[in-house]
């Protein structure tokens, strides 16, 4: 056949890569491409190919144990959160339990102190607190302004007789 000659590849670092790494890569490649064709066949890729296995099952090793510690973080985090939410929880609670001792002693003082105003009175004190009470806007009792006052307080008046 032809007598042309055979272009044979120059290979060359590509721009940017490592000098150092690409001439390993090089080395390699032609401890691998016995029969210096420039290719690799399956016959010749034996050894690398074991290799890259074992470096496969190793990194999936690594990616299992940083699995298993990203979850024992996230587990750890989780139970940080629970036990923050839980306090503030018990937290709210507690003041909302302080809240109703504020007002329930604010609304047993004064009525304290109405009674002790009550307690204080004398006849006409009493008298006008009644007026004041039973007469509406107006300082008059009509029957409809006692009405109203006294629908609600019949059990209390023990001493009429029907």
């Amino acid at each position: 056949m032809g007598g042309g000659t055979s272009k044979v590849e120059i290979l060359k670092c590509p721009d940017g890569y490592d000098k150092k790494k690409f001439k390993k890569i090089c080395t390699l490649f032609d401890k691998l491409d016995k029969d210096s064709n420039l290719g690799v066949s399956s016959d010749e890729i034996e050894d690398i190919a074991a290799h890259h296995v074992d470096n496969c099952i190793l990194r999936m090793e690594g990616q299992i144990t940083a699995k298993g510690k990203a979850l024992g973080v996230a587990q750890t985090q989780i139970t940080l959160d629970e036990r923050n939410a839980i306090a503030k929880v018990k937290h709210d609670f507690e003041m909302r339990r302080q809240q109703e001792i504020l007002v329930h002693n604010a609304a047993v003082q004064s009525l304290e102190n109405r009674k002790t105003v009550y307690e204080g009175l004398d006849k006409d004190g009493k008298a006008n607190a009644f007026i004041k009470a039973v007469s509406g806007p107006s300082d008059m009792i009509t029957f409809w302004s006692f009405f109203e006052y006294m629908k609600t307080r019949t059990d209390d008046i023990q001493n009429i007789k029907d």
